[in-house]
């Protein structure tokens, strides 16, 4: 069995000036430690993206970097950091775009730089702390009412419900819990979820998912975790909530890792969750990786709904959570309905004879009127009458206290909508929902808020923070590295950054030379007529995106067959997708094929397709990120279309935004929608190459992306414009084939 060499051998204490003289030394011991060479350097790409970092840092700019997968983003970003706490005494930010990528560098990336550090700042330990959002963790409140419902006990002591249900008794309540499925599972959970806190292991346990070995999904973890609205400090039973442990560790911290989730609240909402919080102190830099997700979470976390269920919703919510609730309370639950009429009658009315019951509000558009004032009292009330209550029974209170929370957030979204502000989209439009959670769906009209351009929510509540040291008000700007391995070109405006687009070069060069793309022509009568189909007052042929996936299948199963299966496939829609997985199992029974909708963790359907090489994974937009598959499991990625977002009136708003400032509507149209869609196109078939010795074929599906014949737009092209954006990032596979009979044949001598 070959040595593994100590740390000693990977970076010699003989080489230890050597290193400290090299802006560079940290990370060059990093990867040295990484790939257990000791003779190993940075690649190209990562060294210079490291000297912009460290400029960025230095100088208080921004820096915007397209990084490709491999280019060892993890390592630059982490050295940079480790570097700037040791030689400057400067506090890092780092944020992730996913929990799952936290875990890798909570579970590899962060000890190899901290085993390389001590190497060479023996005398300077740096500390690193990992926030997530405080739903993540063990809640002792919602644990111990969990708990009691299950055992019927009345104690709060979290050992002894932890061994009562350990006792293997009869576990009560469970209708309380009717989406959880696996009820054994569930008493494992809570088992290990009060020892968390159990004075034995309690203040040596995280209580974080991540760490949690029981199998479990959201619907589970619901049962031992709150929200943050909902949280309790775990005071009253004499213990410190692991969130709040958490927070503590990074109150201390040189430098914080968190996810996008977590900033895009502080970017939202305007609340220094990290950046400009007294009780984190002073952060110079924040480094955000997968940066190209960043602006949505923060439309996400900025937009609001109301409309009649959820009005519904929240009286049932309040009733359960006051018992059997009688008098003025009980009035004003029935009252609930009664308004819940009312605004579906009002949004209703507004977008009566719109095309699919859709409609943007203009700037002097109030739909609700004199039921706007109506929600307003009705909401006040309700909130009065939940703060009297003073139950001493856990769950109880955490009953009301979230149904105190929904209405909260309802007056909120009210007063969102109500107003006119620029750089915000409203609209209304219809969604399913059925009563109570039962009985058949119905349609009701729903009332839309959410931001379209959030740069300068990014600059005023990210990229500066309160100089609590200055004038009153002032404000100090941090260093902003922001790297994604795709980024659109219009990102730095995007995201409120002052800085243009760099681009590293790819470690992977030779294996894209060596990989193929594979996109069909369609240009025989018969793939025009199961493509295309006649639309419009003046009737011609137009591409049918409804028709595409039965054209498309045969391609689909004729590939994977041709590849001894070995493949991931991404539909742009989950219908189609499923019929892929369909066809792929009945014609193909001897690969195993994987399917997101298999039922279980997604993590755990990856990794069993990662595990076994000859088998097939299908999935739709989820997968076309985040998946790394290094090898022959992945070698074959088909795409079945450009995944562009059908209209919306959020990318609408960009549009029309875009559309002011250019005076282009077409190219504004790019700029939101096929922009979009070209980057996650990129990172689909990104998921191909994950290592230099990789190589396969990227199938995309979609003739449109075959240049027009002789220059002459039909049916199946798309405008030439619009083309090039997709193709961008596909030019640099070296082997290109547009005949079904020449891919089969790259793929059958490959194998």
């Amino acid at each position: 069995m070959a040595h593994a060499p100590t740390i000693d051998e990977l970076v010699p204490p003989h080489s230890r000036d050597q290193l400290l003289d090299d802006p560079l030394g940290l990370l060059t011991a990093a990867v040295r430690v990484a790939t257990s060479n000791p003779t190993a350097t940075a690649r190209e790409g990562q060294a210079s993206l490291r000297h912009h970092i460290d400029e960025a840092m230095q100088g208080l700019s921004h820096l915007v970097g397209v990084a490709p997968t491999g280019s060892g983003k993890s390592l630059a970003t982490l050295t940079a950091a480790f570097d700037a706490a040791i030689l400057r005494d400067e506090r890092t930010v780092i944020s992730t775009d996913s929990l799952a990528l936290m875990g890798q560098l909570q579970d590899k990336d962060v000890d190899t730089v901290q085993r390389a550090s001590s190497q060479l700042h023996p005398d300077r330990d740096v500390t690193v702390a990992f926030l997530k959002g405080v739903s993540n963790y063990v809640d002792p409140a919602k644990t111990i009412a969990t708990a009691q419902t299950l055992t019927r006990s009345t104690s709060v002591g979290f050992a002894q419900l932890a061994d009562e249900l350990d006792a293997n008794r009869p576990l009560h309540g469970l209708d309380q819990y009717d989406r959880v499925t696996d009820h054994e599972l569930l008493r494992a959970l809570v088992i290990w979820a009060l020892r968390q806190y159990a004075s034995t292991t309690g203040p040596r346990t995280s209580g974080e998912r991540h760490s949690c070995p029981i199998e479990h999904d959201a619907a589970m973890w619901e049962t031992v975790s709150s929200p943050s609205s909902e949280a309790d400090d775990g005071a009253r039973y004499g213990v410190r909530s692991k969130a709040e442990l958490a927070k503590d560790a990074a109150e201390a911290a040189d430098i914080i890792i968190t996810n996008h989730s977590i900033l895009a609240v502080q970017a939202a909402h305007a609340i220094p969750v990290i950046i400009g919080s007294s009780r984190f102190g002073r952060i110079d830099h924040i480094i955000v990786d997968e940066a190209h997700t960043l602006p949505s979470h923060v439309r996400a976390q900025g937009s609001s709904k109301l409309s009649g269920p959820i009005i519904e919703s929240i009286s049932r919510q309040a009733s359960r959570a006051l018992g059997s609730p009688g008098g003025k309370f009980r009035q004003w639950a029935d009252e609930g309905a009664r308004v819940a009429a009312e605004v579906e009658s009002a949004l209703n009315s507004f977008t009566h004879g719109q095309r699919d019951g859709a409609r943007r509000l203009g700037q002097n558009d109030d739909p609700f009127g004199r039921v706007g004032a109506l929600v307003k009292q009705w909401a006040e009330v309700g909130s009065r009458m939940l703060a009297n209550d003073s139950s001493s029974d856990v769950a109880r209170s955490l009953k009301i206290s979230a149904a105190a929370d929904r209405l909260d957030t309802l007056l909120s979204a009210l007063k969102a909508f109500s107003r006119h502000r620029t750089g915000w989209a409203r609209w209304v439009d219809r969604a399913e929902s059925r009563a109570g959670g039962t009985g058949a769906a119905r349609s009701w009209s729903v009332a839309n808020v959410a931001p379209i351009n959030v740069g300068w929510m990014l600059n005023d509540n990210l990229w500066t923070a309160p100089d609590v040291d200055g004038d009153e008000g002032a404000r100090y700007p941090l260093s902003v590295t922001a790297i994604s391995a795709t980024l659109p070109s219009n990102y730095p405006q995007q995201a409120g950054l002052a800085a243009q687009r760099r681009v590293y070069p790819t470690p992977f060069a030779d294996a894209y030379a060596r990989s193929a793309l594979f996109i069909p022509s369609a240009v025989s009568p018969a793939d025009l007529a199961a493509l295309t189909s006649i639309f419009g007052a003046n009737p011609r042929a137009k591409f049918d995106a409804g028709k595409h996936a039965s054209w498309a299948v045969d391609h689909v199963v004729d590939l994977v067959r041709a590849n001894g299966g070995k493949a991931l496939v991404l539909a742009a829609k989950a219908a189609d997708g499923r019929m892929y997985a369909e066809r792929l199992r009945s014609e193909l029974p001897h690969i195993q094929v994987h399917s997101q909708w298999d039922g279980g963790s997604p993590s755990r359907i990856t990794t069993q397709w990662r595990d076994d090489e000859g088998s097939v994974l299908v999935g739709t937009k989820s997968l076309m990120t985040g998946v790394d598959a290094p090898g022959e499991t992945c070698s074959l990625v088909i795409i079945d279309r450009v995944p562009r977002s059908p209209s919306n009136p959020i990318d609408d708003a960009r549009v029309d935004d875009l559309n002011e400032r250019l005076g282009d509507r077409w190219a504004a149209d790019r700029f939101v929608y096929a922009v979009d869609a070209a980057l996650l196109l990129d990172q689909a078939s990104g998921r191909l190459v994950r290592a230099t010795s990789d190589t396969g074929m990227v199938a995309c599906l979609d003739p449109r992306l075959l240049k027009a014949p002789g220059g002459r737009p039909g049916p199946l092209t798309y405008p030439e414009p619009t083309r090039q954006v997709y193709m961008a990032g596909l030019y640099q596979f070296g082997v290109k084939i547009a005949a079904k009979a020449d891919a089969l044949e790259w793929l059958a001598g490959r194998k």
